[in-house]
């Protein structure tokens, strides 16, 4: 097994990306490397294997017998050699040396020379072949005596002698200095072997500054190396590594980088890593939802192959690239959601887009133009969060195939919400609408003898026979009067007097003589009401408003109206009534016929249908099979946008104006003491795109995102108001905003309401990236 060449792996990448153009392909899966850190002196490494493996560049796989083991970065220490001389010492005079030299040559013939040994003031002579282990020294003085050499005594000199790696990673960084990968990433040269004889050569071009990787394992596991080494376990796919007990897929890889410290590299497969994305951007319970994070993630990571090559690395684990916490951040869902989406890219005109994604865009999302200024797409539009259109709201109507009123004259607007109970409740209703002219018209003999009829059964009185006459008032009257009283009663207790006082009204005059007393008493009780000119009209047949008004008067007094159930909805579900329930939720079928009714204002008004987005407070009324029979609804005060359920949908912050003055220092250098903000541009989405910054050196400006960055704000998209103070001078700055992020991409709260509503990923995705497309590309 060899490890890829990191460098040749991302050439490899855009070889094969160019030669497509209408259509995006990877040969295989590809692999991503994150930099788990760049500054580690040393790291723990381990597994639940019994065994790690290790692999360096062109060489051979080391199978080491440890599950755990420790690395870290050292000085290089150049390999230590020792050379054998041969000299005999203590040589009195210049003569006596040059006639040993002569004596070498003759008896040996090999060469001698003489040095002086200034300690001793003596000679030295040298001669003999230079051996490398003490071993063949020890012969060769043997051999000497023989000759009658025996005073020759072998001299030992140690010295360092970098090896072929170390010249190879030196000449390595010397032709790539702008690299921060400080390890050997090159096959080393076949004609680089180098002998005792290439010191002085050699230790010119050798760089003082290399470090090595130290691989401490215990006696089985314990080596250095000047090579990038990359550790996994047995089968990185089923089972972690650990890098300092977190654990990640696919392999570890550790090289000295330029700061002269480890850096950590997980080299993982595509899919892999993309399931240690997802649960970390958007873990909310939606599949749709984390189907359409793991396009992005997936696609993101694509494009950024190479990004930072001179590093070593792709993708950072933070929110600089995307969140990422390997193996054990993987949820069940997330991983579905992966294993669904599997190779699944978003393209335009043909390569992977740079799939930004913020989380909540505040209803609209920003071209990127006005945010990142040095950079354009035309897939990273601005955007409404909501699919624009009816469409958005389609998923979450409540419906009734009943026909709304069509009421003109406001005095009947009441009436409607008032029958529709009753009519829920046994009152017999013959229209199909409600208008102006049915609740003039007077009931028909079916209704008057329903209606008096529930009126009689709640008194527990005889139902009587009841005919159209007895929608007359002085009729009314009479069957309430008996209901309520007997004769004997009011008989007695009703004098003339009292009477009188009772009926003072235009036409008390032609009220019977017989009736006199009851009706007396049922004005006086607050039973009965009188037409707006202060008259009774005795015999004149009530309209249908009046009998209702009659009756819903009684029901009132008597506290028989019908008990409604209260709640707060989620949002709706397939056209059923979503009721939050603790932390659950309760789902409650809609009848078809439902009387619907939704408040505008201060007003509730009949309605054929109503969208429920969550958040409303709902009064409603169920039949025997548990239908929703009769529903009001007040609507919610949050914002009906998909990404509603974010804490962030409206914030607000303050600065003072030293804080202030502070702050955009950072930025803008020179303008002075402030004295004023201005909002000079706006983008698409109503986001701050462009500020003028005044101060005591003139006018300046601040674009795009360091708008954000500047004020340390949430989001982009916000209202300023200021603060005055005695002398006019601008005293705080205050922010109302909506939102969290750069609002660049797909909003992961607003896909996240989306998916809630019914939208599947690849809906989602086009929404938010403008004219893309979704192939699977390996």
């Amino acid at each position: 097994m060899k490890l890829r060449n990191f460098l040749s792996a991302q050439l490899l990448f855009l070889l094969f990306f160019s030669s497509v153009s209408a259509k995006f392909k990877f040969i295989e899966e590809p692999t991503i490397r994150v930099s788990l850190t760049s500054n580690a002196r040393s790291v723990s490494i381990s597994s639940a294997d019994s065994q790690l493996v290790s692999v360096s560049p062109d060489e051979q796989p080391k199978y080491l017998p440890v599950s755990k083991l420790t690395v870290s970065a050292r000085a290089y220490r150049p390999p230590v050699f020792e050379r054998f001389y041969f000299e005999i010492p203590n040589i009195v005079t210049k003569e006596e040396a040059d006639q040993i030299v002569k004596d070498v040559k003759e008896s040996l013939n090999e060469t001698a020379t003489v040095k002086i040994d200034s300690k001793t003031n003596s000679y030295r002579v040298r001669f003999g072949e230079v051996k490398e282990s003490l071993e063949e020294s020890t012969s060769y003085k043997e051999f000497l005596a023989e000759k009658g050499f025996e005073d020759t005594e072998i001299i030992t000199e140690k010295f360092e002698q970098p090896s072929s790696d170390a010249l190879t990673l030196s000449k390595q960084i010397s032709l790539n200095s702008n690299s921060q990968v400080r390890s050997l990433i090159l096959s080393t040269p076949s004609n680089t072997a180098i002998n005792s004889n290439m010191v002085k050569l050699t230790s010119d071009i050798l760089n003082p500054n290399l470090r090595e990787v130290i691989v401490s394992g215990g006696s089985s596991a314990s080596f250095t190396s000047l090579k990038p080494l990359t550790i996994s376990s047995t089968n990185e796919r089923t089972t972690p590594i650990r890098f300092n007990g977190k654990a990640y897929r696919g392999k570890l890889e550790m090289f000295v980088n330029g700061r002269g410290t480890l850096s950590v590299i997980n080299v993982v497969k595509l899919e892999d890593y993309v399931r240690g994305v997802v649960p970390n951007e958007l873990g909310l319970p939606s599949l749709e939802a984390q189907k359409a994070q793991a396009v992005a993630a997936r696609t993101y990571a694509v494009s950024k192959i190479g990004q930072f090559a001179n590093e070593g690395f792709d993708v950072f684990p933070t929110t600089q690239s995307q969140v990422y916490k390997g193996s054990n951040s993987e949820t069940a869902m997330g991983n579905q959601a992966v294993a669904e989406t599997k190779g699944v890219l978003a393209l335009y005109n043909g390569k992977p887009i740079r799939a930004m994604y913020t989380s909540t865009c505040g209803g609209r999302t920003e071209n990127v133009k006005n945010i990142y200024t040095d950079y354009d797409a035309p897939y990273l539009k601005g955007v409404e969060c909501a699919i624009e259109g009816r469409e958005y709201f389609d998923s979450l109507l409540i419906k009734s195939n009943r026909e709304a009123a069509k009421i003109k004259d406001e005095k009947y607007l009441e009436l409607v919400r008032i029958m529709s109970q009753f009519n829920t409740n046994g009152f017999q209703l013959n229209a199909s609408r409600f208008t102006d002219e049915w609740f003039e018209q007077t009931p028909t003999d079916g209704e008057t003898a329903n209606w008096i009829g529930q009126l009689s059964q709640r008194f527990l009185k005889a139902v009587p026979q009841i005919s159209s006459e007895f929608s007359k008032n002085i009729e009314f009257a009479k069957h309430l009067s008996s209901m309520l009283y007997t004769q004997e009663l009011t008989d007695v207790l009703m004098v003339d007097a009292d009477i009188s006082y009772q009926l003072s009204f235009n036409d008390a005059n032609e009220i019977p003589d017989n009736m006199r007393s009851n009706l007396a008493m049922l004005f006086r009780d607050g039973w009965l009401s009188l037409y707006p000119d202060a008259t009774f009209r005795p015999n004149q047949k009530m309209s249908r408003s009046r009998l209702i008004r009659q009756i819903y008067s009684i029901y009132a007094k008597k506290k028989w109206l019908p008990t409604l159930q209260t709640g707060v909805t989620k949002s709706s579900v397939d056209g059923k009534l979503v009721l939050r329930n603790g932390k659950s939720e309760r789902q409650l079928v809609i009848n078809p016929g439902v009387f619907l009714f939704r408040q505008f204002g201060d007003t509730l008004y009949q309605v054929k249908e109503t969208a429920l987005i969550g958040g409303e407070t709902v009064n409603y009324q169920t039949n025997a099979a548990g239908e929703v029979v009769y529903l009001e609804v007040k609507p919610s005060t949050t914002t009906a946008l998909p990404e509603r359920t974010s804490q962030f949908t409206l914030w607000n912050t303050s600065l003072s104006a030293s804080n202030a003055q502070s702050k955009l220092a950072r930025y803008v250098k020179g303008f002075g003491t402030l004295y004023d903000v201005n909002i000079t541009k706006k983008g698409f989405s109503r986001r701050a795109i462009e500020i003028e910054i005044i101060g005591s050196n003139g006018k300046f400006k601040l674009e795009g995102g360091k708008i954000r960055s500047a004020f340390r704000l949430k989001e982009q998209l916000f209202v300023l108001n200021k603060r005055y103070d005695s002398n006019g001078r601008v005293a705080s700055y205050s922010f109302t905003g909506r939102g969290l992020g750069h609002g660049i991409g797909m909003c992961q709260m607003g896909a996240y309401g989306l998916a809630k509503q019914g939208y599947k990923y690849d809906r989602i995705l086009k929404h938010y990236y403008s004219g893309i497309d979704l192939p699977r590309s390996y």
